[in-house]
């Protein structure tokens, strides 16, 4: 039986190359990508959410080369940014599930 990292983010390879990718980053995107990161983790439910935070890491990573501000790659609220990410991800997030199916009972309700 897999432990319960493994069933959240599948190989310890894939997560340690993420972690000694995210380390190449400068200091403040490092620890955006860390925050984000910690707010995401409430959400995820499976191994293939390492993809979500892989996609995260390519952003973070490209606009680090081109110097961009967080700002700039986040607007104004964090939160708004990484709700909107994990939007991509429907299967990967328990909470988007759990939405979807609050508003098909209350739409089915309302019929």
């Amino acid at each position: 039986m897999k432990n319960l990292f493994e069933k959240l983010i599948g190989s310890k390879k894939r997560y340690n190359d993420y972690k000694a990718e995210k380390e190449q980053l400068p200091q403040s995107y490092k620890d955006a990508l860390h925050a984000l990161e910690q707010y995401m983790w409430n959400f995820a439910k499976g191994e293939n959410f390492m993809e979500v935070l892989e996609n995260m890491l390519q952003l973070f990573k490209e606009s680090s080369i081109e110097q961009l501000p967080l700002q700039d790659i986040m607007g104004n609220d964090p939160v708004e940014f990484a709700n909107a990410i994990m939007a991509q991800y429907p299967e990967e997030l328990w909470f988007i599930k759990s939405q979807e199916k609050l508003r098909l009972e209350i739409e089915r309700l309302n019929k």
